[in-house]
């Protein structure tokens, strides 16, 4: 080296030499030079680069989803808890819940159901209610509350559940359902499953 001028620099091999000569830090400024006029090399340091940002960034935007959804679900969960009211009695418990609401999804499909706190009252009084079905969030519940005096006085089981939305969704329609009826039938495709529901509802009620 002649006059004191600065060495040259040396290329460097490879993809992995240009990264321990730069301390392997995606955050450092990398240019060709650096590189030895190595094109493909920067490029793929650059690919890296914009690689592990985009890894962190979508990290963070999947974390911030799953705690949005978790704090959403709680919110549900308080409400509904919130909205029952003490005077629904026996309440379903969420196992209990969910086997009643498929079940009255079935009924509704056999024609074995009726919406409405007007026509499980008329199957009660006809005698052709298996099980009455209410729902703990009505407001105001007193337009319920003539059900379930009903319900003993013809010695059918009845039962509330959480929510009269749920319950119109497995009722098959858009609107919420505040009571519905299982009712009787000659069709034989539900009758265990009636009576399983049955047995389960009438030990709430000891």
């Amino acid at each position: 080296m002649k006059g004191g001028g600065a060495p040259a620099k040396t290329p460097c091999a490879s993809l992995g030499d240009a990264l321990l000569a730069l301390g392997s830090s995606p955050d450092e400024s990398i240019t060709r030079g650096d590189l030895g006029g190595g094109s493909r090399d920067i490029d793929d340091v650059r690919a890296w680069e914009a690689q592990g940002k985009r890894a962190g960034l979508d990290a963070h935007q999947a974390d911030d989803a799953s705690a949005r959804r978790a704090s959403f679900t709680s919110r549900v969960r308080q409400a509904e808890m919130t909205a029952v009211n003490p005077k629904a009695f026996p309440l379903a418990d969420a196992a209990l819940t969910n086997q009643i609401l498929d079940l009255v999804q079935q009924a509704s499909h056999y024609k074995q159901l009726k919406k409405g706190a007007n026509e499980a009252t008329k199957t009660l009084n006809r005698g052709i209610c298996e099980f009455c079905v209410m729902t703990a969030d009505t407001e105001p519940i007193e337009i319920l509350l003539h059900l379930p005096l009903l319900c003993e006085d013809k010695n059918v089981p009845y039962v509330f559940v959480p929510s009269k939305t749920a319950l119109g969704r497995a009722c098959g329609v858009s609107r919420p359902v505040i009571a519905c009826s299982v009712t009787t039938s000659e069709a034989r495709e539900l009758v265990s499953q009636i009576q399983s529901v049955k047995e389960k509802i009438e030990r709430l009620l000891v």
